[in-house]
């Protein structure tokens, strides 16, 4: 140890040359005549750029107030060279979404059977058969793209769609996509014995298999809608192919899916009482498409609202979707929240019984509707809603609100306000001869309206602006909430509710045969109005045999303009949801348009935790 610090000392003076001399000199402190007037002469030539040599000399040249000019000098160069290598680093180094992370989001209920096929009668195997399955198309906002599908062709007849699939796609277990799974999977669906309710969206359907990477549709008639219900996952024929129809939901895939998503099942747990607790979810390295940047997913399921949303306040999980209007607000302030408006093909409608003595008369059905302001709705959804006034919700038919035209086709019609009341009774009234004004009396047939709504705030406080509204035109309202179920009972097997006011969710290619064909208007079926009109009936046909985008638009805004036509129903907004998402959870989307409430994860490509750097 001591030869090391006598050697370090020794390196020191040789360089420095300051230090105090050790007690055996160095051959370089002997006084040389020569070598100071060469160091005199290398020092004072101005100029010169000292040399490592020279520099070596610094500490005996220098005094000590310029060495500590020097060293200060020295300091703030290096200082400013780190602030201007900072400068450069901010104006150049990017943030970049990375790989990793984990989002964890609680959804209400509890997966049953988690396949493509039996998944739409639960939302919580939609949402996870969204992410695990993959489909020949997929829904991007209200628009079909292709996803499993490579390339597609029509034939110039609309009835024949041929489809060729990604080479590369793969299920979870490594193997291909092949056309014989995609007619496994529609044949599946067809099957009576499996019971499946997208089984309508097939009828008529064949399925060909052209090659092992072609597969081929024909259809009884066109229908620019089809690639729409292609939209659903497509599973492996070669792990179903041997299990019964009748017991499928209860096969072991159901708990352990294998699909073709850009997610692969990695666990779940159970509680003591055998109920599913959560799903683990990790990215599919081997998947075809473009890769999320979130590795894993996890899935929380709770029995009821609250006791997901008070685990989203704990921090338990990153998110909560479709949380009502009325629900939402608390979730607004938060800086460690974002919030989301989920949109959908739903809309709030006031169906009028067209078979009511009073609802009969088209001038009171468009009395009722020309003296509502709609922008009134708006507020029991504390503004998370649009302006709904037409059958399809994505379309408007620029209704205007007129509340004196409205009083007046009241008048028209024999309804008229009394001298003593401000209800309005029925007249009967001469053309020819002015009748006075009449006086309400106990015999008087006044203008009274019932409003059924299920037992929910936000549809009893519209009702309430709608009792409010009707009530400036004369009329006599009353709202009769109850419990939803018996509400629907009521409205499509009884028939006998004067005015409903429901939420209607239409499927995602839209259609409105289950809300105003003249066959939903008997027991049991959806047409609450009870509109029977050829003519409507046809522009359905019409809409659901279009063969392009071009014919289904207009088709749509042709059926449109004849139901609005015929007043049976008050179309009032068209009500958003709201998405709660963790902060940390970065690139997504202020709003969102869904076909369906599993869409909210067609986006989950952009979406980022993890984030690294990069020169630009």
């Amino acid at each position: 140890m001591p030869a090391m610090l006598t050697r370090a000392r020794a390196w020191v003076r040789r360089i420095l040359f300051w230090l105090t001399p050790a007690s055996k000199t160095s051959i370089e402190q002997i006084p040389d005549a020569a070598r100071d007037h060469a160091l005199v002469l290398a020092v004072t030539k101005p100029t010169n750029i000292p040399r490592w040599k020279q520099l070596r000399y610094a500490g005996r040249v220098l005094n000590q107030t310029e060495r500590k000019i020097l060293i200060i000098s020295l300091g703030l160069f290096g200082i400013f060279g780190v602030c201007a290598l900072a400068i450069s680093a901010a104006n150049h180094l990017v943030a970049i979404p990375a790989q990793g992370g984990t989002f964890t989001e609680a959804i209400i209920g509890e997966p049953q059977a988690i396949n493509p096929i039996d998944a739409p009668a639960n939302d919580a195997d939609a949402d996870l058969s969204s992410l695990i399955y993959s489909g020949l198309f997929r829904m991007k906002g209200m628009d079909v793209v292709p996803d499993l599908a490579k390339s597609y062709e029509w034939s110039p007849d609309g009835k024949v769609l041929t489809v060729k699939l990604q080479p590369d796609a793969k299920f979870h277990n490594s193997e291909l996509v092949q056309a014989e799974d995609v007619q496994f999977t529609i044949e599946s669906i067809q099957d009576t014995a499996r019971s499946s309710l997208l089984a309508p969206l097939f009828r008529g359907v064949k399925v060909d298999v052209v090659d092992d990477s072609t597969v081929q549709f024909t259809l009884d008639q066109p229908d620019a809608t089809f690639m729409t219900a292609l939209t659903v996952g497509i599973v492996p024929s070669d792990l179903w192919q041997d299990i019964p129809a009748s017991s499928a939901r209860l096969a072991s895939l159901n708990l352990k899916p294998i699909g073709s998503g850009p997610y692969v099942v990695k666990s779940f747990t159970r509680d003591n009482y055998g109920v599913i607790r959560s799903y683990t979810l990790e990215l599919n390295e081997k998947y075809y498409g473009l890769k999320p940047h979130i590795k894993t997913l996890t899935f929380q399921f709770y029995p009821d609202r609250q006791s997901a949303e008070d685990a989203l306040k704990s921090d338990l999980v990153d998110a909560v979707s479709f949380i009502p209007s009325d629900e939402s607000e608390k979730f607004h302030s938060a800086a460690r929240w974002h919030s989301v408006a989920l949109e959908i093909p739903q809309q709030t409608i006031a169906f009028f019984n067209l078979k009511d003595k009073t609802l009969s008369d088209q001038k009171i059905r468009q009395a009722l509707i020309a003296g509502v302001n709609r922008q009134d709705f708006l507020a029991p959804y504390g503004g998370l809603a649009a302006v709904a006034d037409a059958p399809y919700p994505f379309l408007s038919a620029s209704s205007t609100f007129d509340l004196d035209g409205a009083r007046k086709l009241l008048e028209e019609s024999g309804w008229v306000v009394p001298s003593n009341d401000a209800v309005r009774v029925y007249q009967k009234s001469d053309p020819k001869k002015p009748s006075p004004q009449p006086t309400s009396t106990p015999s008087s047939t006044k203008l009274t309206l019932s409003i059924m709504v299920p037992d929910e705030p936000v549809l009893l406080k519209v009702a309430d602006v709608l009792k409010r509204q009707w009530s400036l035109l004369g009329a006599q309202v009353e709202v009769k909430p109850m419990d939803a179920r018996l509400l629907l009972k009521k409205s499509s097997s009884e028939r006998d509710a004067q005015v409903v006011l429901w939420n209607v969710l239409l499927r995602p290619d839209q259609d409105l045969f289950p809300i105003w064909w003249s066959g939903q208007a008997a027991q049991g079926g959806m047409n609450f109005s009870g509109l029977a009109d050829k003519e409507i009936d046809n522009l359905i046909e019409k809409t659901g045999s279009a063969t392009s985008t071009q014919m289904l638009e207009k088709s749509r805004a042709d059926l449109a303009t004849a139901i609005l036509k015929r007043s049976p129903a008050l179309f009032l907004t068209r009500p958003f949801y709201t998405y709660v998402i963790s902060s940390r959870v970065k690139g997504v989307n202020d709003s969102m348009r869904l076909a369906r409430p599993g869409d909210r994860f067609q986006d989950i490509g952009q979406w980022y935790i993890k984030t690294g750097l990069r020169w630009k």
